[in-house]
């Protein structure tokens, strides 16, 4: 059951962007202590660029608590806040809202639970004019967790969306 899960996610994941037929596409690494993952960008329109990621998470993997990640799919849909010229590169502030849904552990549970939640998202992107893109961000996350017990399904408050959002994260990416 969750391996069709992870690929019906997977799937959707993929078929959204096949429909960004406009601008720039951007397609690169995910880097975070959260995760590692891929990313596909694409700009919709002047200013504003929408962005898939499909990563690990690794919640309690670097301390050695879990051996098995789980797997997050996030959508963020930026707009530019400010911009500026840099001699080779150009510079964005941006900030948007977005959804997240997964299969993943939260703090205070060993068990894995599906999530969905509502993001903000803030990046700084810097695209240099040889079609490398760099993005630092950080994402808030607030929702639910739904855990199966014996008694049902268990539904709370997804406790690592708030607590890691400040945690950075990394994009490098190649623009087509």
């Amino acid at each position: 059951m969750k391996l069709r899960l992870i690929i019906l996610c997977t799937m959707a994941f993929f078929a959204m962007h096949a429909t960004a037929s406009a601008g720039g596409v951007s397609a690169g690494l995910f880097n975070s202590p959260k995760g590692f993952g891929i990313s596909i960008d694409y700009l919709a329109s002047d200013g504003i660029y929408n962005s898939y990621n499909a990563y690990a998470d690794i919640y309690g993997m670097i301390s050695g608590k879990y051996r098995n990640p789980g797997i997050k799919l996030v959508y963020l849909h930026y707009n530019r806040l400010a911009s500026f010229d840099y001699q080779e590169a150009e510079c964005g502030l941006y900030l948007g809202p977005g959804v997240s849904s997964g299969v993943v552990r939260d703090s205070g549970s060993e068990k894995f639970g599906m999530i969905l939640t509502a993001d903000i998202a803030l990046s700084l992107r810097v695209s240099f004019q040889r079609n490398i893109d760099l993005e630092l961000g950080t994402v808030a996350e607030l929702g639910f967790i739904a855990r199966k017990n014996p008694q049902g399904v268990q539904m709370s408050i997804y406790n690592n969306g708030l607590v890691h959002a400040l945690v950075p994260t990394l994009k490098i990416m190649a623009r087509f």
